[in-house]
């Protein structure tokens, strides 16, 4: 191959361009995947607070029902039944 020719030239040319433009494109890419992660960790620390919150609550309204006798023992498991079952669902968000 002759680096001298015109032909060289115009195919190295082309395919710096074309390097140029794929990196651009995997930069951008990145950038993209980076931004994507910040949003969900922000809206995973933001569901992880409000399970806490939730929990807390729920725990206060039990320990009121138990003290005045309001809530049956069925109802207890029905209710840890459906929280263990939504903790198990957010567990993997």
């Amino acid at each position: 191959v002759d680096k001298a020719s015109d032909e060289y030239r115009r195919r190295r040319e082309r395919n710096n361009i074309a390097v140029r433009k794929s990196r651009e494109k995997a930069k951008m890419r990145s950038k993209e995947t980076e931004e994507k992660v910040k949003v969900l960790m922000r809206e995973n620390e933001r569901l992880q607070k409000r399970i806490e919150l939730l929990t807390e609550e729920l725990g206060v309204l039990r320990s009121l029902f138990s003290n005045v006798g309001v809530v049956p023992e069925h109802l207890h498991r029905e209710i840890n039944k459906h929280l263990d079952a939504f903790q198990q669902q957010h567990q993997g968000l």
